[in-house]
């Protein structure tokens, strides 16, 4: 209860402010950074509930922080919507649907209860997924393309994390495998996307080269999943690998934004 509420505290005192700022600021790369964001903070406090099971480390606080982010980012989807009604509708769905998950992740971690859990983040992503395939389809700018990508090196890193932890845990599910491997798969996709992406700047190139290697680490690493260290080891590389995506998305919507002035 005292989680609830502390969330709500951060989110009512953004709300003032935010909505006479964001009103006629918001465009079309504030709106996707806003949808990618708080599919993210879907992924991360479904993984914190996992790891707060595990006892896994660094997990103190970030389950506050993922669920204030993910209330703002909402808030500036709903901001945005207001004047854009072709998705008004499917920002209405993936905050009804973030409300379900969220209520879940908040209690006290319980192995019984992560298939419900995992059912709503299913049911959250798919609403979140057909938001962001929305709002793909109307606009053309080339750069969203790498923005997009680079949000989803962060998301992938966080769903690799919370399913190594799944391995972990000892939970019975016959997708996990294949699970692991598609987000593998897709995380090397959007990593050669971005690097080779000819639109990076010097500060852009860094946080990728950081990824890579931390990328390579965090394979070795998963090889071993069932030691204790191991499993921390991951946990760190793959918010490290968060970061330095997210960093980078922020860098390819200032370009974006650039763009947008023209």
């Amino acid at each position: 209860m005292k989680k609830i509420i502390f969330s709500y505290i951060l989110f009512l005192s953004f709300y003032g402010t935010t909505s006479a700022q964001y009103d006629e600021m918001l465009d079309v790369s504030d709106a996707l950074q806003s949808a990618l964001d708080v599919r993210t903070a879907a992924v991360k406090i479904v993984k914190d509930y996992l790891y707060r099971g595990l006892k896994v480390n660094y997990v103190s606080k970030e389950n506050d922080e993922n669920l204030s982010k993910g209330e703002f980012s909402l808030l500036r989807l709903e901001i945005y919507a207001k004047d854009h009604p072709e998705i008004k509708n499917q920002v209405e769905k993936v905050a009804a649907n973030w409300k379900n998950l969220r209520v879940l992740a908040l209690q006290k971690p319980k192995k019984e209860k992560i298939q419900g859990l995992l059912k709503r983040l299913k049911t959250f992503l798919k609403a979140s997924n057909t938001l962001i395939n929305t709002m793909d389809k109307t606009n053309h700018i080339k750069t969203l393309k790498y923005q997009e990508a680079a949000n989803n090196m962060e998301l992938l890193a966080q769903q690799l994390a919370f399913l190594y932890g799944m391995q972990v845990a000892g939970v019975k599910n016959t997708i996990i495998n294949h699970e692991i491997t598609n987000c593998v798969s897709n995380f090397q996709n959007d990593l050669n996307k971005t690097f080779f992406s000819g639109e990076n700047t010097i500060d852009i190139s860094q946080n990728l080269k950081s990824i890579q290697a931390d990328w390579e680490m965090a394979k070795r690493a998963a090889k071993n999943t069932q030691a204790g260290p191991s499993l921390n080891t991951i946990y760190v590389l793959m918010d490290k690998i968060s970061n330095a995506a997210r960093k980078s998305a922020i860098l390819y919507q200032e370009k974006v934004k650039n763009q947008l002035k023209k």
